[in-house]
């Protein structure tokens, strides 16, 4: 899973002209490099596309969508419907696209994340996945099989995602705050801050595309940091973990994927122009 932390990219000083249609490594550290090849920087200040993209794909094996507003929510999430919709709506914002060119949405980012703040709900928990190949080119598939965890790496991984909840084990450095109340709670807020003092104003999913940016520029940074980087984790990282369906994310960056065993012949790795 997820371990070193990119700084998310600076924030416009321009918001985009209004969309017509309001839906709209960390893991690898090639990702650093490789972000500047997509269309859209992450709350950039234009898009591929004047429209959003339609909410994406369903993952095969969670059940039919469900349409909350404008936003799709499979079933079997592990964040309650509301916030699935509000974590699209967010990752949409940052990380835009088209059929063309994919974004977060139509990549499966949304189900990325919440299938990491899922992971104990499988065993073994779908913390790291298998190896030593992924069967793409050649070999057996082994990054489909997630590998169990020791005792020691069960207790990191439930306090990380879970919080410390006042177990004992979990709190030897003192209480912790999950990572999935880490985003309740920031979600919440985006919401709270697009309805406005009152409350009476649109929910952050029916904003459309600027104003969804408008309100990330003013939210918690650190929130926004922790989404930006799951969102690039999810648009661009392996598919094994729920994010990069269909490898579109790849694509897009024009990035093969792994090779192994197929690996690279000499002249291939001196001369990479030539293919």
């Amino acid at each position: 899973m997820p371990r070193d932390a990119h700084p998310p990219a600076a924030l416009p000083t321009e918001t985009p002209a209004p969309a017509s249609d309001p839906r709209g490594l960390r893991r690898r550290s090639f990702l650093g490099g490789l972000l500047t090849l997509v269309c859209a920087a992450p709350l950039a200040g234009t898009a591929c596309t004047d429209d959003a993209p339609p909410a994406g794909p369903t993952p095969s094996d969670a059940g039919p969508d469900v349409p909350l507003g404008a936003w799709l929510v499979p079933a079997g999430t592990t964040l309650d419907p509301a916030r699935y919709a509000l974590l699209s709506a967010a990752m949409d914002a940052m990380i835009p696209g088209d059929e063309a060119s994919p974004g977060a949405i139509l990549c499966g980012a949304p189900w990325y994340l919440d299938q990491l703040l899922g992971a104990f709900r499988s065993e073994p928990p779908r913390i790291f996945a298998g190896g030593p190949y992924s069967g793409r080119h050649g070999g057996v598939d082994g990054f489909s099989r997630f590998t169990p965890l020791t005792r020691v790496e069960r207790i990191r991984w439930q306090t990380y995602l879970e919080g410390s909840k006042g177990i004992a084990e979990r709190e030897f450095n003192g209480p912790v705050v999950g990572l999935r109340e880490t985003y309740e709670r920031g979600l919440d807020a985006l919401d709270a801050a697009a309805r406005g003092d009152d409350g009476k104003g649109d929910a952050f999913t029916l904003q459309d595309q600027p104003t969804r940016i408008a309100l990330l520029q003013t939210a918690d940074e650190a929130f926004v940091s922790l989404l930006y980087e799951h969102a690039v984790e999810g648009t661009y990282g392996d598919p094994v973990y729920g994010g990069n369906h269909d490898m579109k994310g790849w694509g897009a960056i024009r990035y093969e994927g792994d090779r192994q065993p197929l690996g690279y012949t000499a002249a291939q790795m001196l001369h990479p122009e030539n293919g």
